[in-house]
């Protein structure tokens, strides 16, 4: 009674949960790190571009000095003022003596204390095109960014994608197999009570409870199979599942109803157009570009306004003082340098050029090859569903003739292992169309 009450209530709470290719999709797009990893190299290059924008500001600063010397750093007497003839003598012997009675020093010092303050404000007018150049490089750099994402997004939905038809694949293949056990099953009980009758070679028997172990045993690797792809699928997209509930998670779709690939077509230039691969390439050719006029930025002339606000006490008492310039920089002697820099920038857009120009021409033989391969794929569907055809009316003709004493249960086995292995072969092939149909579609915009 108590095990009744358990398995009861197993029953109650075993509940079956469906998973579907969207939702795998979506979790995984939050928990494959290179999916991850592309979205934070594409904050970063919004970044840059935000840093690269600040260059276009003017560039504000503060400073702030201040000394104390031990000894005053400018001491003038008057001998420094008039010199060292007869008259100068006697005129400094006479001041010093005045200044001596008066009270008032013969000796000038200054410079033992001082500070000032100021804010510099500068306003670059032309960098030689280095900003305006930096700033289309930045914003391309987040494109690009944008662009790998979508391609590290693609390639991470072609993986679990296919990890995902693999497990509608093998549960196929169990139906399948399935259907095989149940046929040797239906045969065992019919054959059964002809043997106690003595109508039936007890080897006949025999060679079918045979058969029908084999079959559980490839249902038991078949099941194992099933839960491995499970785990596989559920790792690499972060579902949380348990080991012992593999069983009760079902996946949503089958290989029902499936369409010709004609009705999927895409000119294989307007595929190219639409690949990120090409996007890219474009890119980097222009990035080369850029990167060439900022190199012949470098031997340009600079020029800039500014502005100066400050407080100032060296010398006398403390006052507030501004003053405005204009600042122009010609660099000279790094004209050669400049020149080298441009030689090897024109080789790199050369090269980038050669690359898009090969890499082009592979992307339009990919798309035909993925065309072509769509196109055999769907021909090996229809062929192994006429294959299945052919091995359900072969089996159907041996079950009549074993019945009619026509043939023997070798031959009626046999039949039903064909049609077991064409079933399977049909599995296999749409598993690979709708693979390659994924590819395909995750092209098309």
């Amino acid at each position: 009674m108590s095990a009744y009450l358990l398995a009861c209530s197993v029953c109650c709470f075993s509940q079956t949960r469906t998973v579907t290719l969207d939702e795998c999709l979506n979790l995984s797009h939050n928990y494959n790190p290179k999916v991850v990893n592309a979205g934070l190299d594409s904050k970063s290059a919004v970044a840059t571009r935000k840093e690269a924008r600040a260059n276009w500001f003017p560039n504000v600063s503060v400073t702030a000095t201040g000394f104390k010397a031990f000894d005053p750093l400018l001491n003038i007497g008057l001998k420094d003022v008039l010199g060292s003839s007869d008259a100068a003598n006697n005129l400094r012997y006479y001041a010093e003596t005045t200044a001596g009675l008066s009270g008032l020093p013969s000796t000038l010092s200054m410079l033992d204390v001082g500070y000032l303050a100021t804010v510099n404000v500068m306003q670059p007018v032309f960098a030689g095109g280095r900003i305006a150049n930096g700033n289309s490089l930045a914003s391309l750099g987040v494109k690009a960014a944008d662009v790998k994402r979508d391609i590290a997004v693609r390639e991470n939905d072609d993986s679990i994608t296919a990890r995902y038809w693999k497990i509608v694949s093998l549960t196929e293949k169990m139906n399948a197999l399935q259907s095989a056990i149940d046929l040797v099953r239906s045969l065992e009980k019919s054959v059964a009570p002809a043997v106690e009758a003595g109508l039936v070679n007890k080897r006949d028997l025999l060679q079918i409870q045979l058969k029908s172990k084999e079959l559980q045993a490839d249902m038991i690797r078949l099941r194992s199979g099933i839960k491995l792809a499970k785990m596989d699928l559920f790792n690499s997209v972060g579902y949380e599942y348990s080991v012992l509930g593999l069983d009760d998670i079902a996946l949503s779709d089958s290989f029902q109803n499936l369409s010709s690939p004609d009705n999927y077509y895409q000119d294989e230039n307007e595929r190219v157009d639409a690949m990120n691969e090409k996007k890219l390439l474009e890119m980097s050719v222009q990035a080369k570009k850029l990167e060439k006029k900022m190199a012949l930025g470098e031997g340009l002339p600079e020029v800039g306004v500014g502005a100066s606000m400050g407080y100032f006490k060296i010398v006398g008492d403390a006052q507030p003082n501004a003053l405005v310039y204009a600042m122009v920089k010609i660099p000279i002697s790094d004209w050669g340098k400049t020149a080298q820099k441009l030689h090897r920038a024109q080789n790199e857009l050369e090269k980038a050029e050669n690359d898009r120009q090969y890499l082009e021409k592979q992307l339009v033989l990919k798309a035909n090859k993925d065309w072509v391969e769509l196109q055999c794929a769907w021909e090996q569907i229809l062929a192994a569903e006429d294959a299945v055809n052919l091995a359900v009316l072969m089996e159907s003709q041996k079950a009549s003739e074993y019945e009619a004493g026509l043939c023997t249960v070798t031959d009626l086995l046999k039949s039903q292992t064909e049609l077991q292995a064409a079933r399977s072969a049909l599995v296999d092939r749409q598993s690979e169309y709708v693979t390659f149909l994924s590819a395909w579609k995750s092209l098309i915009p």
